[in-house]
């Protein structure tokens, strides 16, 4: 593991910075090494173990679908409760929410503003807002016609790879760890 130096009061020059990027370089080189060998163990780990795994939702496809025919063959059964736990599995019927099908916005609103007018306000949604990313494409002197002001735009130091499978799954490993 590469150890962090302290800041030289020496001034930085090009070729500093050049020398430091290859650092960093190799030092992501290296970590993509570690990720690929992580990986290749992985998909070792999971070709060994997907058969029985497919196998195994076979098997359990062919129970659900047994106990499917049953519960239908059986509708009597669930009348009073409509569903019941067994071996920690649910069972029986559920009352389904459904679903609204509406005519066309237009239509339908026309229909609420004609049957409800006293309900407008709650069965009808009126958005207006800024679209922002329209907003930043104008000029600055329009922006401060309207008030609207720009901040934090300022310069930021990057160091950015322009390859980011590493870092994607570098960030996916971590999180696991959480």
């Amino acid at each position: 593991m590469t150890s962090l130096s302290p800041v030289s009061s020496l001034p930085v020059t090009m070729a500093d910075i050049e020398q430091k990027t290859q650092g960093y370089a190799a030092a992501r080189i290296e970590l993509a090494e570690a990720v690929t060998a992580l990986q290749e163990d992985l998909d070792k780990v999971k070709a060994r173990y997907m058969g029985m795994i497919r196998k195994q939702v076979e098997v359990l496809r062919g129970h659900e679908k047994d106990l499917q025919d049953a519960i239908l063959k059986t509708p009597g059964l669930f009348e009073k409760p409509k569903s019941r736990t067994f071996a920690g599995i649910k069972v029986g019927y559920a009352k389904q929410p459904g679903r609204l099908e509406c005519p066309d916005d237009d239509q339908l609103i026309n229909a609420i503003r004609k049957l409800f007018p006293d309900s407008v306000k709650t069965l009808i949604k009126v958005t207006e807002k800024p679209v922002k990313t329209a907003l930043s494409n104008m000029p600055a002197k329009d922006l401060k016609r309207l008030g609207v002001s720009v901040v934090d735009a300022t310069d930021i130091v990057i160091v950015k790879p322009q390859d980011s499978d590493v870092d994607k799954l570098v960030a996916a490993l971590m999180s696991e760890e959480e």
